[in-house]
């Protein structure tokens, strides 16, 4: 067990495509050294990289690595890193290697967070202590559905609980229930669609894509940041290292203004073609209480996705966000229970007091990469 150096990646590279087999593509090279050589908030310089490997011979067999980042609670800033890509080759399982692993990585990391994780990471992280947070939801709105769509979403959602999948493939098969939903609902989205239409009326605020984001978010961000007592900074330096130089997925920024200054952003994706079929806002932000500018956000969000998606996916912490989003047709569809590990026992009784005001979105973690969905589950 050991931290990682510059010249492990032809050995991690080697790991990654045994563990990860079709899904390795989206964690290649240019990816992995964006967020683990090229990530502004490391140490930074010498040879190591925030990823620790289990080594059998001159063989990488398991891994923990950690993004690194800025995390502010109660207006002070803090180091911390998400735990991302936690794997041990099941040629090597059962042998405790993954609890070695995290353990290495808990006495090396002050502040080590989990958003989406199996329930062996979180096993791992209920050992030392974490603090779970209140729930981060995701919410869905669907747009227009097609048989190929609902089919694959059925199947993918209900691939590791055997029941489910053998109900779900008996409802397409037998009950052709994958072709008889979309006849029943989209006459009802369109209509919900055209009252909408007709109930739009013009706003003050101005929305815009831009290439890179500036100092007048940095300006929003001093402004709003108040509001969030726990939260990964949403200032310039992030958002373009999150966004803009991420080799891939490949993202849409735009920025909301009003008065002569931001009131907010929105960052958006539309899923590559090995996902599922959806749109994404993929990062929200706004004065929790400024309800005018998310919804104009959200508008926009929907429109910039037409009918060309099958639904659009949001995930939120934020309840007054959370509001908007059913005024506008969204329904919650999952929920995730984020981790907070703490080496600092003061702070980590604040993060306890704060675990349900944090800010979390699709733009934390690695929750927003690209979720290849089982080819097998595609059909007629």
């Amino acid at each position: 067990m050991r931290k990682a150096s510059r010249s492990d990646r032809p050995a991690i590279a080697k790991f990654i495509e045994d563990a990860y087999g079709a899904r390795a593509q989206y964690k290649a090279t240019p990816r992995w050294t964006w967020q683990f050589i090229d990530n502004p908030f490391g140490p930074g310089g010498g040879d190591e990289v925030p990823v620790w490997v289990a080594v059998d011979g001159n063989r990488v067999v398991g891994q923990v690595a950690v993004q690194n980042g800025l995390l502010q609670v109660d207006g002070e800033t803090v180091e911390a890193g998400w735990a991302v890509d936690i794997m041990i080759l099941p040629s090597h399982r059962g042998a405790g290697l993954g609890h070695r692993l995290h353990d290495a990585v808990v006495s090396d990391v002050d502040i080590l967070m989990a958003l989406t994780m199996a329930d062996a990471s979180r096993r791992m992280a209920e050992k030392h202590g974490c603090v779970t947070l209140a729930d981060v939801h995701q919410f869905t709105r669907w747009v227009r559905l097609d048989p190929a769509s609902v089919r694959r979403y059925l199947l993918v959602r209900t691939a590791n609980h055997r029941r489910a999948n053998a109900a779900a493939h008996l409802s397409c098969r037998v009950f052709q229930f994958h072709r008889i939903f979309p006849r029943l609902t989209n006459p009802l989205l369109r209509l919900r669609d055209f009252l909408e239409r007709s109930l739009r009326w013009p706003g003050a605020t101005r929305i815009t894509e831009v290439d890179r984001f500036g100092p007048e978010v940095d300006e929003l961000w001093e402004r709003t940041r108040g509001d969030y007592p726990a939260i990964f900074p949403r200032d310039a330096q992030f958002l373009n290292w999150r966004f803009v130089d991420c080799p891939e997925p490949r993202y849409r920024r735009f920025v909301a203004e009003r008065g002569g200054r931001v009131v907010g952003y929105v960052v958006l994706r539309r899923a590559e073609p090995v996902e599922l079929p959806h749109g994404i806002i993929v990062d929200l932000y706004a004065s929790r209480h400024d309800t005018e500018t998310v919804n104009e956000l959200i508008r926009h969000s929907l429109a910039f996705f037409g009918d060309t998606v099958s639904a659009v996916d949001c995930g939120t912490s934020v309840a007054e966000f959370e509001a908007v989003l059913r005024k506008r047709g969204f329904f919650r569809t999952r929920a995730y229970h984020p981790t907070c590990i703490c080496r600092d026992s003061a702070l980590r009784d604040r993060v306890a007091q704060l675990r349900a005001d944090w800010f979390l979105s699709k733009g934390d973690h690695d929750w927003d990469q690209i979720h290849v969905a089982d080819p097998n589950a595609v059909g007629e």
